[in-house]
């Protein structure tokens, strides 16, 4: 009895320190992105705003989710078990980081040349003004951000509730597949194309990719762990956002 409570004691610990870890990094990725958005937007005062208010509006729910429903689900994570001070958060995290390093890759040359067959005039204006600085700091707002809010937390979210729903251990897995199939939906939903006209066929085919790479970033989470996903996630947008402004930057 004495070791039962003392492992809960323990276990609680540690979903306390998991939750300090996935709000600071909540916070730092919140903030990296505010370069970003007031050189889109042209008005510090409702980036700030916006930041105080989404950020901990979206992300505390997020981890909080990620953290209780997530295990309870039955959903591993490589940052719990680092913060757990164990050595199977390395040996979980390891494994995971040329693989996800290589999709983000792979998922990053798509979104660059099919970025590149987009007209220049389709864009809207905003998106213009950030330097490279800027487009890197929110590639690494949006890795951080955006994989606790749609992976973590939204595929913990409904996975429990499903689970809650059947009651039935067995079909755990699929509620995580369906659980990250409605995380990619919304991210999608979240990135829908900012171009400028009535571009359809354009906004299909964005659309039709963000879904898809919502969806492989959840099966890298799944697989592999929270961190191994915002590896994928800053990758892609890497390539995709990042280096081609500073090719346009060298050569004008």
């Amino acid at each position: 009895m004495a070791a039962d409570m003392n492992l809960r004691v323990s276990d609680s610990r540690v979903d306390r320190a998991f939750l300090v870890a996935l709000l600071v990094a909540s916070a730092l990725g919140t903030c990296l992105g505010i370069p970003w958005a007031i050189a889109v937007l042209g008005d510090p005062a409702s980036v700030w705003l916006s930041t105080l208010v989404e950020g901990p509006l979206l992300l505390v729910p997020a981890s909080a989710a990620g953290v209780w429903l997530g295990k309870r689900a039955g959903l591993a994570s490589d940052l719990r078990e680092l913060v757990s001070n164990t050595s199977a958060g390395w040996a979980r995290l390891r494994p995971g980081l040329f693989p996800a390093g290589a999709i983000g890759l792979a998922l990053g040359l798509i979104g660059f040349f099919a970025q590149r067959s987009v007209p220049g005039t389709a864009w809207v204006l905003g998106l213009r003004n950030p330097t490279p600085l800027d487009w890197l700091l929110r590639s690494l707002s949006a890795a951080i951000t955006e994989e606790i809010l749609f992976r973590l937390g939204l595929i913990a979210l409904v996975s429990w509730v499903i689970l809650s729903i059947v009651k039935r251990a067995e079909i755990r897995v699929f509620s995580l597949w369906v659980g990250n199939m409605v995380s990619a939906l919304l991210f999608a939903v979240a990135h829908l194309p900012q171009l400028s006209g009535h571009a359809s066929a354009l906004h299909v085919a964005l659309i039709t990719y963000s879904t898809a790479a919502g969806l492989v970033m959840g099966a890298v989470f799944l697989r592999y762990g929270l961190v191994s996903a915002v590896v994928a996630h800053f990758t892609c947008d890497l390539v995709a956002n990042v280096i081609p402004r500073l090719l346009a930057n060298a050569h004008p």
